[in-house]
C-alpha cells in the first residue's frame, strides 16, 4: 500500500533529477512510496528521465507554476497518507531519510515533519558552506494547543514559522485543512505559521539531512534575497538588515584556505565567489530598505513585480 507521496516540482531539471530519483528509489521503505513530479513545461530531458524511472508525471503550463497552488495540484493526485514535498536538485543524504521522517506520525498529534538541508563536501560546491554537524541535532517540537501563538511576539512568529518544503512531510488531512496559499515565495512559512496558529502539533528534526545546493551569481543572489525580503516584510512584518558585516565573510574566506583538498586556483575562485554573494546580499537589502522609505509600498511593490517576472533559478556550477 501507498504510505507516502513523494512531491517534487520540476522544470528542466536533466542535470540533477536522475540523482534525485536514484536517492528515493534508495529509501529504505521505497516500496510503500509513489513519486509525482509536477513539470512545468520542460525543454530539457526531465520527463523523459521521470518516464525512464516510471515516475507518475502531471504536466502544467509553465505560466500556471505557483508554489503553493501547484503543490496543493500535486496533494490532489497523491494515494498517500503521508505527502512529501522535496525539490528536482535535493539528494537524499541516507537511506532512512523518510523512514525516521514518517516515524514521527505514530504520535497521531504530528501534523508535519520538517528536517534540514546542507551543501554537500563537493569542489563544485561551495567550501565555505559544506555541511559539517558540530553538535548533535536535537528535536524541536512546536505547539501551542491554547492557540496561544498569536500572544507570542511577531519576531518570535517569525522565528517559530521557520519551514522548508526541500525536506518537510505532512498528513495529507492536514493540507486538506490548511492547503498552501497562492504565492510567490515561502508557501513552506506561511503554512507553518497558520497551522501553528490553529493548535496544531509540527516538528523539526534536524537529524533528517538532505543536501541541496545552487550556485549563486550575483543576480541570482540580488533577486532572491529582494523577493525573500519583501515576502517576509509583507507577510510577517520581517524587516532585513542592510548593514555590512565583514566577520562572516572573514570566517568563509578563512575555511576556505583550511581545505586541504582544494587547489589554490579553486580557493581564489571560491573567495572572489562570497565576496560577490557578500555584497549582491548587502545591495539587495539596501535597495530593499531605500525602495520602502523613499518610494513607499507603490515602489516598493513595483521593484519586487520587476525583480520577481521571472523566478530566480539557481544553476549547476
Amino acid at each position: 500500500m501507498i504510505k507516502i507521496s513523494v512531491i517534487i516540482p520540476v522544470k528542466n531539471g536533466s542535470k540533477t533529477l536522475e540523482k534525485c530519483l536514484t536517492s528515493l528509489f534508495n529509501q529504505s521503505i521505497f516500496s510503500q512510496i509513489e513519486i509525482i513530479l509536477l513539470d512545468s513545461s520542460s525543454s530539457d530531458k526531465s520527463v523523459e528521465i521521470a518516464q525512464r524511472y516510471g515516475v507518475k508525471v502531471i504536466s502544467i503550463d509553465a505560466l500556471a507554476f505557483n508554489h503553493g497552488l501547484t503543490r496543493n495540484l500535486g496533494a490532489q493526485f497523491a494515494s498517500g497518507k503521508l505527502l512529501y514535498f522535496t525539490v528536482q536538485d535535493a539528494v537524499m543524504s541516507d537511506t532512512h531519510i523518510l523512514e525516521n521522517m514518517s516515524k514521527h506520525f505514530i504520535d497521531i498529534e504530528v501534523q508535519a515533519v520538517v528536517g534540514i538541508q546542507g551543501i554537500p563536501s563537493s569542489n563544485a560546491n561551495n567550501p565555505a558552506l559544506w555541511f559539517n554537524r558540530v553538535t548533535p541535532p536535537e528535536l524541536e517540537i512546536r505547539h501551542f494547543p491554547d492557540k496561544s501563538f498569536s500572544h507570542l511576539s511577531l519576531k518570535n512568529q517569525f522565528e517559530l514559522s521557520n519551514w522548508d518544503n526541500v525536506n518537510a512531510m505532512y498528513r495529507k488531512e492536514a493540507l486538506i485543512k490548511i492547503p498552501f496559499k497562492k504565492t510567490d515565495f515561502s508557501e513552506d512559512w506561511l503554512w507553518a505559521n497558520e497551522a501553528l496558529r490553529s493548535g496544531m502539533k509540527i516538528i523539526r528534526d534536524p537529524s533528517l539531512l538532505v543536501y541541496h545546493y545552487h550556485y549563486m551569481s550575483f543576480s541570482y543572489v540580488f533577486r532572491s534575497i529582494f523577493i525573500m525580503n519583501y515576502n517576509f516584510y509583507k507577510n510577517f512584518s520581517y524587516l532585513p538588515s542592510f548593514k555590512m558585516s565583514f566577520l562572516p565573510l572573514v570566517k568563509r574566506i578563512y575555511t576556505i584556505f583550511k581545505r586541504d583538498n582544494i587547489k589554490l586556483s579553486q580557493k581564489i575562485f571560491w573567495i572572489l565567489h562570497n565576496i560577490t554573494y557578500e555584497f549582491g546580499t548587502f545591495f539587495s537589502n539596501l535597495l530593499f530598505h531605500m525602495s520602502l522609505t523613499f518610494g513607499g509600498n507603490r515602489i516598493h511593490s513595483k521593484i519586487y513585480l520587476l525583480l520577481s517576472k521571472k523566478i530566480p533559478v539557481g544553476r549547476i556550477k
